[in-house]
Formats: C-alpha cells, sequence, structure tokens
C-alpha cells in the first residue's frame, strides 16, 4: 500500500467523455450526429455531476458527441442489472466497482480490447487495479475513478467536549468513548440504512478476517461459525447501551446528516462522507477520522479497511465502446480527476494527483498503512440477490428488534 500514490503517469491519455433523479440532461444536438447513452449513479444537483457534465460538454466540444446523461443516483445498484438484461440502449453506466464487475460482467467490454487500455493502467493505484482484476478473473472491466477509504468520521469537536484526547483501537476503547460522548449529550453513532451492513461486516471480519467471512457467507455457515453470533452480539450491546442514535439506521441520507446538525458523532462509512454532510447540511465540521477498531482475539486491525472506488462499465453491446471508454477515462485521470477530488473531497484516482483535500486529510496516514484491502461492506454484498436479506437483518439488529440469536439463524434460512 505503500506505493498507491507513487506510480508514475507516464502520458496524457485520449480525451473521452461521459438517486433518485432519473431526468437526461440535454445541452444540444451534436455535430457528429452521434449519441452516447449514460446512466450515471449520482444526482443532477451532486457536486461529482456537476463535474462530469463539465467533461461531457468538453467531450462533445471536441468530438461532436453528445452525452446523453440520466440521473439514476443511488437507485443504480437495484436498476441497472435489470435495464441490461432488458437489453436498454445504455452505452455507460457507473455504480461502486465491486458491484459494477461482480453483478454485471457478463453485459461488460473486456477494456484490454480497447485502444489505450494498457497505458490507462498506469495510472491506476495498484491496489485499485489488482481489486478490479480480481473480479475479472486478470481481466479489467471497469474504469475506477473517484477511489475511497473506509473507517470512523467523527466530529473533532464532539470529541473535545466530550474529553476524548485519543482515538480508540480497541473495541473496549471504543466502547469508553461512546460513554463519553453520550455524557456529553450526543448519539455516540449513526448509521445509513443503504449501509448498515458495513457496520456487521466490519465487526466480524475484525475476528475472522475477510476470507473467513466470504466462506462464512458462501457456505451459509451463519450458525456454525461462533464469532458471526458475536460480531452480533457487540453490535447489540451498543444498541443496550444506546449508544445508536435513535434514528439508525435511517433513511439515505439522514443518518449521515444527524453529524452536520449536531446531533452525532460518528459514522462508519466511506471517505465521500464528509464532502456529502457539509453539502446536505450547509455546515462546517471538522473531520478526524480512525479505523474501525479490534476486537480482543481478532485477527485484523487497523492494516485492513474496505479501499476502492466507483466505476464506469461499458457495455458490450454498445457500438460506441472506444468513446464511451475515452470518455470514462478523461474523468479518471488528470485535470477532471483532480476537479473530482478538490470538489467532492475525494482522494485522487490518478496516482499522479497525490494532495488530498482538507476534509479527509486525517484519513491519509492511515491509508498508506493499510495492507489489506476489504470488499465493500467486507464481501457482504457481494451477491445482489442475498443483499436485501442481510440489509434487513442488519437494520433489525441495529433497532433492537432482532436478538444475535434469531440474527444468525434468519440469514441462515435465508441461505
Amino acid at each position: 500500500m505503500s506505493v498507491l500514490l507513487t506510480t508514475a503517469m507516464v502520458a496524457t491519455l485520449a480525451a473521452g467523455c461521459g438517486s433518485s433523479d432519473s431526468g437526461s440532461s440535454d445541452s444540444g444536438s451534436s455535430d457528429s450526429g452521434k449519441e452516447m447513452t449514460y446512466w450515471s449513479m449520482w444526482n443532477s444537483t451532486e457536486p461529482q455531476a456537476k463535474v462530469i457534465q463539465e467533461a461531457a460538454d468538453a467531450y462533445e466540444e471536441e468530438t461532436g458527441i453528445h452525452i446523453n446523461i440520466e440521473w439514476k443516483g443511488r437507485d443504480m445498484k437495484t436498476l441497472i442489472g435489470t435495464a441490461l438484461e432488458a437489453g436498454e440502449d445504455i452505452d455507460l453506466f457507473d455504480d461502486d466497482y465491486m458491484r459494477t464487475i461482480r453483478n454485471t460482467q457478463e453485459y461488460l467490454t473486456d477494456l484490454s480490447t480497447l485502444e489505450g487500455e494498457e497505458e490507462f493502467e498506469s495510472h491506476v493505484m495498484p491496489v485499485i487495479l489488482d481489486k478490479a482484476k480480481s473480479w475479472g478473473d486478470g481481466k479489467l472491466y471497469a474504469v475506477p475513478y473517484q477511489v475511497y477509504t473506509t473507517g470512523v468520521w467523527y466530529d473533532k469537536a464532539m470529541f473535545e467536549e466530550a474529553g476524548v484526547t485519543d482515538v480508540p483501537t480497541t473495541w473496549d476503547e471504543f466502547l469508553d468513548v461512546c460513554q463519553k460522548v453520550k455524557d456529553a449529550g450526543y448519539n455516540p453513532i449513526t448509521c445509513n440504512s443503504d449501509s448498515a451492513t458495513l457496520i456487521y461486516g466490519f465487526q466480524l471480519a475484525r475476528y475472522i478476517g475477510q476470507d473467513a467471512v466470504l466462506e462464512c457467507f458462501n457456505n451459509g455457515a451463519w450458525t456454525t461459525v461462533p464469532e458471526a453470533k458475536k460480531a452480533a452480539e457487540d453490535i447489540a450491546t451498543l444498541v443496550e447501551k444506546g449508544f445508536f442514535s435513535p434514528n439508525a439506521p435511517a433513511q439515505y441520507p439522514d443518518g449521515q446528516n444527524e453529524i452536520g446538525f449536531g446531533e452525532s458523532c460518528m459514522v462508519l462509512n466511506a471517505s465521500w462522507i464528509p464532502n456529502e454532510i457539509v453539502q446536505n447540511t450547509g455546515t462546517e465540521v471538522d473531520f478526524g477520522f480512525f479505523p474501525w477498531p479490534s476486537v480482543e482475539g481478532g485477527v485484523d486491525g487497523a492494516e485492513a479497511s474496505m479501499v476502492g472506488a466507483q466505476g464506469f462499465g461499458i457495455v458490450k453491446e454498445s457500438d460506441m465502446q472506444q468513446e464511451a471508454f475515452d470518455f470514462a477515462t478523461m474523468i479518471a485521470t488528470g485535470d477532471y480527476d483532480l476537479e473530482m477530488a478538490s470538489s467532492v473531497n475525494s482522494i485522487p484516482a490518478d496516482t499522479e494527483n497525490t494532495e488530498w483535500p482538507d476534509a479527509i486529510s486525517a484519513a491519509e496516514p492511515y491509508f498508506k498503512e493499510m495492507t489489506k484491502a476489504y470488499d465493500w461492506a467486507v464481501g457482504l454484498e457481494s451477491n445482489a440477490d442475498f443483499t436485501p436479506v442481510i440489509t434487513e437483518n442488519v437494520v433489525k439488529l441495529i433497532q433492537g428488534n432482532i436478538t444475535p440469536d434469531d440474527f444468525v439463524q434468519a440469514l441462515a434460512d435465508a441461505q
């Protein structure tokens, strides 16, 4: 991981372009008469969308190809599979790069067949590239952009008011911090329902590691792996002590917004969260960061975290595969990557753009020491059919509506 930000960018890529706001952008007809259809995971009002639209306009001016952008928002993860199966006219789309590759690979173009792919790889962080290829049997099926890391983001002012001087590194220390924050009059932890699986996934992985989590997941061994119940019991402890916000898990983005509104202190999520909270609430928060704590007898600690990216998938039935690739790589490298990072406070995807925005700079020292890259939700959302089941039961667990025993039994029965 120490080499993540040092890979040299050897050349400039060819120019290209490309929740729940499903309207289409319409910046005029193209001189070439050609049009490319791009389904976006962003809402048209989000800063990511503004950067992408700017790139699309520049691409059209240069090539004469109009980018028809349909802003689908976070519903993308539930919409895209059905749309591709139905043969919708889509040239490219974006979503979390793991979901893009693992859930829709049969519809995607092997990017090695396109001009400039090898050059593009030299711009990608090794950990991101290796992960993406591991899901594609050694082939690259998505263009990664807007890199993220994951951990606990917290309001430094609340920590100071609560008398917390050091970030927790162990589970017991984390419980102590939660109690101090609660005593200071704040909800220690908040979360959204669409990312509740992160909390259970991280806690289980701290005990047994991601490979064992995936083995448990794939074999439906929830009732026979003691740590699966133990992780649920730990979350139940947070509930019993009143450490979760009473609204948790809240509908996205209401949970995370509680930090901006001064109600809650901490949220486990990716490095786009500080920007979203500030954008959604219009408040300024000085964010701190720490990795999810280790547990007694566990195998993983601060060196292990979810590291990933969003990813553009290019549909193999498209007759504009090269153009779509040029568009995607335009956003993922160079000036537009830098603009994306500065506009939304994200980690630059291009290895030549090494400066992190101030809002997420607290995570940079930890990021450089991470040697184990978890999948999104530590793999618990790797099966699209099972994701609603595990999400539903984790939500019940956080709400205190299911016991740890019933939780693991419900997951086992569903598989």
